[in-house]
């Protein structure tokens, strides 16, 4: 019975042993995860750390090309519109500098001074875009007067210039400027005589393609003079003059608009009424609805009725029509006349070209000036609330 209890002890104390050697084993492979599982966790955060980093990266790449292109495309945009520079809509001062050109300098030359001297923002782009008008070798050598504001064209035309001085003088043709305001402000200047420019505009010639859609009449270029701000040199004369605003006309209006839209109308037609549109309407977001009027009054076949074509007719300036005026004969006169004058009766700017070729849809076919401060007006489709309108603005005046 001594020997089954210690043989009982022994095996007890044997199993007990296991039990221990056991519970060190499992207890060191317990230990061993929480190793292997806190290097995980460890190297874990670096990989995580490393991928996090590159994507950053990435990212800063990808917004860097981005902007690059963006800055890319709008100056290729830009040189395509002929805007060299943005200091002028980014509101910054007008700078007029003098830069010399050295004989035989290259295209790649000029457009570097150029860029040096801040009159451009890319010479590549000015490159280019001389490459497309095919003005590459059309600069001349010496000392010129050139601005930030200037584009394209009256770049092109101030480096073209023979002007032994480099000088020029600037001009600005407003919106709206009859050929008789443009004669007389080119008279002041000394540029050329009145009578000189009305030669040139009536009998002068000149080579480009829209010439042939223009009526034989009088005051044959009116509307054709594109506004715009000219840097005209001291040895140019009235052809030379209005041959860079036909060039205007011809690269902004002709080429640039007008044969890309869908219209029923002719040049000249779209060119008289800009010009209407122009004398009549103030603000831009108008002039589209104003467009809508004329086009609405022709199909309808109602006179135009068209204050200012009364005024070039009698080659006044009013600030209100009275019923008298309506009464001259004129062919300009658009109360004594159907349809459209027999030609522009001023030079419209962009916004009018666009507006005369781009009309809303609208049923209107009256307006009247509602304020007479800020030259907003009224548009209507109703006789009575036009007759109810224009008397609120008499009697406000």
């Amino acid at each position: 019975m001594d020997n089954n209890i210690e043989k009982t002890q022994e095996k007890t104390s044997e199993t007990k042993k296991r039990r221990h050697i056991g519970d060190a084993g499992r207890a060191r492979e317990r230990r061993k995860e929480r190793t292997a599982s806190k290097s995980r966790s460890e190297k874990k955060p670096v990989v995580h750390r490393i991928k996090t980093g590159c994507s950053v990266i990435f990212l800063v790449i990808f917004v860097i090309i981005v902007i690059m292109a963006v800055r890319v495309y709008t100056l290729f945009s830009h040189a395509r519109s002929g805007i060299l520079n943005t200091d002028g809509e980014k509101g910054r001062e007008e700078v007029t500098v003098t830069v010399e050109i050295p004989e035989g300098a290259s295209l790649k030359d000029i457009s570097e001074i150029l860029y040096e001297d801040g009159i451009i923002e890319s010479p590549f782009f000015f490159r280019w875009k001389c490459n497309v008008e095919g003005v590459s070798y059309s600069f001349n050598y010496g000392t010129f007067s050139v601005s930030n504001y200037m584009t394209f064209q009256e770049l092109v035309d101030c480096l073209s210039s023979t002007a032994e001085s480099g000088d020029y003088y600037r001009v600005t043709v407003i919106e709206g400027d009859s050929i008789f305001d443009i004669a007389e402000n080119m008279a002041s200047f000394g540029i050329c005589t009145e009578e000189e420019f009305y030669e040139v505009c009536d009998s002068g010639e000149f080579s480009y393609d829209f010439m042939e859609y223009i009526p034989e009449r009088e005051n044959r270029l009116e509307g054709y003079l594109f506004p715009d701000t000219y840097f005209i040199g001291y040895d140019m004369d009235a052809w030379d003059v209005v041959n860079m605003m036909l060039s205007n006309f011809n690269n902004k209006v002709y080429e640039g608009i007008y044969k890309s839209a869908i219209t029923e109308y002719s040049l000249d037609d779209i060119v008289i009424i800009a010009s209407i549109i122009e004398k009549e309407i103030k603000y831009d977001d108008e002039r589209s609805t104003a467009a809508s009027v004329i086009y609405n009054r022709l199909e309808a076949g109602m006179k135009l009725q068209m204050d200012a074509t009364v005024l070039y007719a009698q080659q006044e300036h009013k600030s209100r029509v009275m019923e008298s005026d309506t009464q001259i004969e004129s062919e300009y006169n658009t109360y004594y006349v159907d349809g459209l004058p027999i030609g522009p009766i001023g030079n419209a700017g962009l916004n009018s070209f666009n507006g005369a070729l781009y009309p809303d849809e609208t049923d209107y076919i009256y307006y009247v000036l509602q304020n007479s401060e800020t030259g907003q007006h009224y548009f209507t489709a109703d006789y009575d609330d036009f007759l109810r309108a224009k008397e609120e603005y008499i009697s406000g005046l």
